[in-house]
Formats: C-alpha cells, structure tokens, sequence
C-alpha cells in the first residue's frame, strides 16, 4: 500500500489510504523497554482528556504517566525530549479514587500523585520519590459539580495550587494550597463554550502560569495569558489534525518554551509539538503507548 508524504505548515503527515499515520517530523531512535506493561488487557479506547507529565527522575525532562484501565497500575515513563529511554512501575492506583495530576506539592524535587474520589469528593496527596509513594496527606474536599483540572503555583509562594472547573457553567477557580492545606481562593476566567482545559504552563516568560485550552471539535488551540487568577490577554496556537488530541503540556526539549503532547487514542501513537510562546517551531514524534495503557488515567 503506497504511503503518501504530504508537508502543510512544516509537518510531515504521513497518510495511508487516507488516513494519518503519523504526524512531525520523521525521527529514528531505540526506545529501552526496561518496563514493559501486561499488555494482555483487552484493547479499549480511550476517550482523550488530560495527559499526567512530570519529571520523576530529575533529569529535567518530563516524563509520561501511563496508566491501566483493567489493573489500575500505573508506569512511568522515562523520556528524553521525544525519546522513551526506561521506566519504571509506579503505585496501583486505589479503586474508588482517580489518579488526576502529577505536581511537586512538598517542596522536595519530586512530583506527587494527586488522588480524587467522585464519591467522597476528597482528594489525596501521595508523596513520591520516584516512583516510589513514601507518604501521603490529606488534601481538601472539592465541592460539589467542581473538578480539578490543573496544578500550578498562582500566587508565586513557591506552592503548587488547583484550579478547579465547573462543567454546567465554564468557570474556573483558583485554590491556593500550602502543601495539602488549601488557605484561601481566588475567581479564575470563565471557559468558553466547547474549549476545555488541557494544561497550566508559563508560555510568554513573564512567571506567571497561564491556561491552554483546547477545542476538540475544531482542534483549534488558544493560550490565555494570566497574571494570577486574572486573564489579561489571548493568543491562538496551532490547530492539530483529525484524529489527535492535545492532551498535556511541558517542554520537552528543554527550550524554556513548554510545547505540545499529541495523542492518538486509536493507534495509541504520541507526537510533541514544539512551541515558542504561542508559535508552532516544529514536530518530533514520540513513543507509542502499548495496547491496554492510555496517557490519560481519568
């Protein structure tokens, strides 16, 4: 079957009967397999939504967070830029709870999981070394019809804080911890209709986070720049193609500019967008998820 090479805004698409394949530009690297997840499970697709990306073993890389839908197991990744170079296993997620984010919320260099149960409404810190859950804390109760979206430092007091969604109105809420302690709050934007979401990072340099969001019916991107809680500012992104879905940000090349992370819920393929504010610079495409883990734990 004859493959097609087509260019459109400096991204190689590779299209076979027509359909993408593959997205960025063509790269060629071992990836080690020192974790390599049951993939006896039975293959399910995974509605995409908010990928889990932090650097667990210090070497100022992100890192992905897989995640088993039938075990509740979770691996991780260990990347360099677009590369899978080892992992490891990470701790099996309890049933009733939903591993929602990964944020350094003790202040000691390494991610925590963040843990959220829909019934109770409480949310979980398990601390980490590694991969490795060393202790926990309770962390504050959501209200209810709110979600915990994102994780980042709003107020700049060197903790991280949630930002919170509420579906049925679009609006956003900041709430500022201090480890798991939440000590105060703050009204974030409101959501247009059909946007969500997808990640917290600082894309014009000035400290402070701000909201990507993404609109999966047009695939369409915006970057809404914040001071705090306050929206002062917007820019368009890139707009992905059919068939991938924004589901995370972080810079993976170590540029000072976080970028893209691309997934593929039906081939289960990865691809990083690289960015410099809100310009698309150019592609790399990542590792492909084995058949029964997903990016996206919710």
């Amino acid at each position: 079957m004859n493959a097609i090479i087509q260019f459109k805004n400096a991204i190689a698409l590779i299209v076979i009967a027509g359909a993408i394949i593959f997205i960025g530009d063509i790269v060629t690297a071992a990836s080690p397999e020192v974790v390599s997840p049951d993939v006896s499970s039975p293959e399910t697709v995974i509605t995409p939504g908010r990928a889990i990306v932090a650097d667990f073993n210090g070497d100022l890389h992100p890192d992905f967070v897989l995640y088993n839908h039938s075990t509740r197991r979770t691996a991780i990744w260990y990347m360099n830029n677009n590369i899978h170079v080892g992992g490891a296993y990470g701790p099996t997620i309890a049933t009733g709870s939903v591993l929602e984010i990964a944020e350094d919320f003790n202040d000691d260099n390494h991610p925590d999981y963040v843990l959220f149960n829909p019934t109770t409404r409480h949310t979980l810190i398990e601390y980490m070394s590694g991969p490795t859950v060393i202790g926990s804390g309770s962390g504050p109760t959501l209200p209810s019809g709110w979600e915990l979206v994102a994780t980042d430092d709003f107020n700049l007091d060197g903790f991280a804080d949630y930002v919170l969604y509420y579906a049925s109105t679009h609006q956003t809420v900041i709430w500022y911890l201090h480890n798991n302690l939440h000590i105060g709050s703050a009204s974030g934007p409101t959501l247009p209709t059909g946007w969500k979401l997808v990640g917290v990072e600082d894309f014009n340099d000035d400290n402070h986070p701000d909201y990507l969001l993404f609109n999966p019916v047009t695939h369409q991107t915006q970057i809404w720049y914040m001071s705090g809680p306050t929206h002062f500012a917007s820019a368009s992104g890139p707009t992905l193609p059919i068939a991938w879905e924004l589901v995370g940000t972080a810079d993976f090349n170590n540029s000072g500019h976080p970028d893209y992370l691309l997934y593929n819920p039906v081939t289960r393929q990865t691809a990083i967008w690289y960015l410099h504010n809100n310009v698309f610079i150019s592609s790399a495409a990542g590792p492909t998820l084995p058949v029964g883990w997903s990016l996206i734990a919710q």
